[in-house]
C-alpha cells in the first residue's frame, strides 16, 4: 500500500509541477502592465522606413552536388538555434525507420557550444563522428570543422538557415516562451526562473531602451551563435558579428563542404533538394513530413506566445544585419540553383 501511494504521488508531482510553472509564467505574461509613456524612441522616423540592401550576391560555383565527395556512412547535420532545428530532428527520426539509418541526437546542455577554439576538442569531435561505420545521422550545433585537417574524410554535411531578422526575433521571444522555460527548469532545476520584468519586456521596448544589450547586434563585436559563424568555423574572426572576412570564408565553406544548406522560408524547395542530393537519408522526406510533422506545432517547436513585431523595429535591426543578409541571399541563391538543376527551371 505504501509503495502504491508513493507511485501515485510521483505521478501527481510529475504532472502538477510543470503545469503549475506554466500557469505561473502564463499569468506573468498576460497580466496587465502599464506601458511607459515616456519611452525613449531610439529609432527615428527615417529609420522606420523600409531598409533595402543592394549588396551583390556572389555567384555560386560548380559543382552543385558535393554529396559524392563525402562518406556516405555519416550525415552531419549542423543545426542553428531557431532555424527549424526541431523540425529537421523530427524529420530525421521519422526517416530513420524508413531509410534504415540511426539518428544521434545532441545531449541537452545548459549552454550550447558553437565556437570551439581548441584544436584538441575539434580533433576529438572529428574522431568520434568518424567512428560510425553504419549509416548514421549526427545532429550537432557546433560550427564547421574541417575533417580533412585531422586526416579523416568529411561526412555528408547539411544545414538549414532562416531570414536573419526573423531568426533574431524568434530567438528573443523563445527565451520568454513558457514551455521553453518550464522544460529548461525541469532539465536544470538549479536554473532560476526569470523575473516578471524580463518576461514582460517586448522587443520594441528593448530597442527603445538605451543601453539594453539583449536586442543589440553590433557589427565588430563578438556575438556567439550568429548565422555566419556556424559556416565560417572557429578562426578568431568567425564569432565577430558583421565580419566580412568571416562572410567570405563562410561562403567558401558552403560551396566546398556542404551538400545542401536549406532555407526555412523555402521549406518545400529544401525538401526537394534534400531528396535528390542526399537520397540515402532523405528519400521520401516530403511524404514523411506531410504525414507526421506538418501541422504539428510540438514537432515544429512553434512558439504561439510570440507576438507580432512592429515592422519599424525589424527595419531598425536590419541596418546592422548587412553581412548576415548577404549570406542568407547567397544561401538562397545556391538552393535555387540546386533546385533548378533538378527541375529544369520549373518552379
Amino acid at each position: 500500500m505504501k509503495i502504491r501511494n508513493m507511485r501515485v504521488s510521483d505521478v501527481v508531482a510529475a504532472v502538477c509541477v510543470p503545469a503549475t510553472l506554466v500557469m505561473y509564467i502564463h499569468l506573468l505574461l498576460v497580466s496587465p502592465q502599464l506601458n511607459p509613456s515616456d519611452a525613449h524612441q531610439e529609432y527615428t522616423a527615417a529609420e522606420r522606413s523600409v531598409v533595402t540592401t543592394t549588396t551583390a550576391v556572389q555567384e555560386v560555383g560548380a559543382p552543385l552536388n558535393r554529396t559524392k565527395e563525402a562518406r556516405e556512412e555519416v550525415l552531419l547535420v549542423t543545426v542553428l538555434l531557431r532555424c527549424g532545428s526541431t523540425t529537421i530532428k523530427n524529420l530525421l527520426l521519422s526517416l530513420s525507420a524508413v531509410n534504415k539509418f540511426t539518428t544521434i541526437l545532441k545531449p541537452g546542455r545548459r549552454t550550447e557550444m558553437v565556437h570551439i577554439p581548441h584544436t584538441k576538442m575539434q580533433r576529438d569531435i572529428v574522431m568520434n563522428i568518424s567512428a560510425y561505420e553504419s549509416p548514421t545521422a549526427v545532429i550537432q550545433p557546433f560550427a564547421y570543422i574541417n575533417f580533412t585537417q585531422f586526416g579523416k574524410r568529411k561526412p555528408i554535411q547539411i544545414s538549414l538557415v532562416r531570414e536573419p531578422i526573423e531568426r533574431a526575433v524568434s530567438w528573443y521571444y523563445h527565451m520568454r516562451a513558457p514551455f521553453q522555460l518550464v522544460e529548461r527548469h525541469i532539465r536544470f532545476p538549479e536554473t532560476k526562473l526569470p523575473s516578471r520584468k524580463f518576461l514582460k519586456k517586448d522587443l520594441e521596448t528593448c530597442l527603445n531602451t538605451p543601453g539594453d544589450q539583449e536586442c543589440r547586434y553590433t557589427p565588430g563585436k563578438e556575438i556567439l551563435g550568429h548565422t555566419v559563424e556556424f559556416f565560417c568555423g572557429h578562426d578568431p574572426y568567425c564569432p565577430i558579428f558583421g565580419s566580412r572576412e568571416g562572410l567570405q570564408q563562410a561562403k567558401a565553406v558552403v560551396e566546398r563542404e556542404f551538400a545542401v544548406v536549406g532555407v526555412l522560408e523555402d521549406w518545400n524547395k529544401t525538401l526537394t533538394v534534400l531528396e535528390h542530393y542526399v537520397p540515402r537519408y532523405f528519400a521520401h522526406a516530403s511524404s514523411q513530413y506531410n504525414k507526421h510533422i506538418q501541422g504539428n506545432k510540438r514537432k515544429k517547436n512553434e512558439n504561439f506566445y510570440k507576438p507580432k513585431v512592429d515592422q519599424a523595429a525589424k527595419n531598425f535591426m536590419l541596418k546592422h544585419f548587412t553581412v548576415e543578409s548577404e549570406f542568407y541571399d547567397f544561401i538562397r541563391q545556391r538552393l535555387n540553383q540546386q533546385y533548378y538543376a533538378i527541375t529544369g527551371g520549373a518552379s
